[in-house]
């Protein structure tokens, strides 16, 4: 399987440590599920709420993939919630763009096939 470039960058947080460690433990999962991932952005900021005095926390995810980039941003009350949904989004998000490729090169064949028997 090959390595994906992971670069993870935080803004405003307390423990940048503990939240870039567990980042990176959830997100270098992401390269099971396609193969073809050049490279994964996290970004994991606090920002102060504005409707109280806490404060909520977003995870955007950007994962590069020839042609397009897929883009995931969540937030939650804590740092690894907002972590945890946007690496669940990520990777349905990533299965369903594979099983998409799969379907359109699938129906390709079979129209190939097709005009390869036909007299023309």
């Amino acid at each position: 399987m090959p390595t994906v470039s992971i670069t993870i960058t935080t803004i405003h947080l307390e423990n940048p440590k503990k939240a870039k460690d567990y980042a990176q433990e959830k997100i270098s999962k992401l390269s099971r599920y396609n193969s073809k991932i050049e490279k994964i952005e996290v970004r994991l900021i606090g920002e102060k709420s504005h409707r109280d005095k806490n404060t909520d926390f977003t995870c955007e995810v950007k994962i590069a993939l020839p042609g397009h980039d897929l883009e995931i941003k969540d937030t939650e009350q804590t740092i690894l919630a907002a972590i945890d949904k946007a690496e669940d989004r990520a990777k349905r998000l990533l299965v369903k763009n594979k099983e998409k490729h799969l379907a359109r090169n699938h129906q390709r064949g079979i129209v190939g096939r097709i005009r390869k028997r036909l007299p023309f």
